[in-house]
């Protein structure tokens, strides 16, 4: 058995190259393409299982979520909880089809870089697909770990961004990043534009609506309850296509966008359309029905039949996370660390 601490799992995704970026992009879409076609299989057949998370809510508003998986071979639990004021706390184990416990990693790292990737899995098809844009810029609302490996990613994976800005509550975490994440970016991305912009300043609205019309990459990682911009903001005085991956609300009371924003873009781009559309709040408020919901894996499958349309004025992917993307990326993690002698093993546990 390996024991992974978040520091660990941290310095082993802060120096992925490129290369190793994408390989861990293409496992994690061929996983989400897997979950997606086991979709249409019976249970029997079915060799992937994986029922919806439970959530535990205690008085203290403290929100802890348990979300298993099978894939047959290998079983992976999440044990994450989400404390009413701090940042995800948890653990991932993984076992062996027989039952062997293979590993037991840092939650708080992996659920922050998956859930970065699975929004990458989609914004690099649909930059793909758009092409032609000669400069990105790239909004993100939230300033935790999500939102850090947002940005992380996207410089990694897309080339064509340019100008990166960060939107948060207050300034104290925005200094936090501006230092700790964005001092070594600008040495790494010299050609890239960093900028933060906290809600609690005088001029955030003339400042935010400003961004938001130049850009056309927006991500949003709060856990919000109420639309963090208004859909006639966001597309003010924008006529190329723009992409909007929301991530941050996983209750039906949470809200990242308002009801306009979702209907823009008519058919809304998901991870799950069973959770999206029992867990997420913008499209429980805007009506969307599981018909409108289409699956990222369908994009990513072999032979698929759904494409992205290029001329969209807004594509918008939602994603709640799932126990899959937690046992994908672990894996490969376990098999990272096994090769560098990385973690702590225990015998005979």
């Amino acid at each position: 058995m390996r024991l992974l601490t978040g520091d660990e799992i941290s310095d082993t995704l802060l120096n992925l190259s490129r290369q190793d970026a994408r390989k861990l992009l293409d496992a994690l879409s061929g996983a989400m393409a897997s979950f997606t076609v086991q979709q249409s299989k019976s249970s029997k057949e079915q060799s992937i299982h994986q029922p919806l998370r439970t959530v535990i809510q205690t008085a203290q508003n403290n929100t802890t979520l348990v979300m298993p998986v099978s894939d047959s071979s290998t079983t992976a639990v999440k044990v994450a909880t989400v404390p009413a004021n701090g940042p995800i706390q948890g653990a991932v184990t993984i076992y062996a089809a027989t039952g062997q416990l293979l590993g037991v990693l840092n939650a708080a790292e992996i659920t922050a870089f998956r859930t970065a990737l699975a929004s990458m899995t989609m914004l690099t098809r649909w930059a793909e697909t758009v092409g032609g844009v000669e400069k990105r810029e790239m909004v993100v609302f939230g300033a935790g770990k999500q939102a850090e490996w947002h940005v992380r990613l996207a410089l990694l994976l897309v080339d064509e961004i340019q100008k990166v800005t960060v939107v948060n509550r207050t300034t104290k975490r925005l200094d936090d990043l501006e230092r700790d994440t964005f001092g070594p970016l600008k040495i790494s991305h010299s050609n890239v534009e960093f900028g933060c912009l906290a809600m609690d300043a005088n001029d955030y609205e003339f400042r935010m609506a400003d961004s938001l019309s130049a850009a056309t990459v927006v991500c949003c990682c709060t856990p919000s309850k109420e639309p963090l911009f208004s859909s006639k903001q966001l597309m003010s005085g924008h006529s190329k296509p723009r992409f909007l991956s929301l991530i941050g609300s996983y209750k039906p009371d949470m809200q990242e966008v308002d009801t306009e924003t979702i209907r823009l873009a008519g058919k809304v781009w998901v991870d799950s359309r069973e959770a999206c559309g029992e867990e997420a709040g913008e499209l429980i408020r805007a009506k969307i029905g599981k018909e409108d919901l289409v699956e990222a894996g369908e994009l990513f499958r072999e032979n698929a039949i759904v494409r992205l349309d290029p001329a969209a004025s807004l594509t918008v992917f939602k994603c709640v996370g799932y126990a899959l993307m937690d046992l994908t990326i672990a894996e490969a993690l376990l098999d990272v660390a096994a090769s560098k002698g990385l973690g702590t093993t225990i015998d005979n546990f």
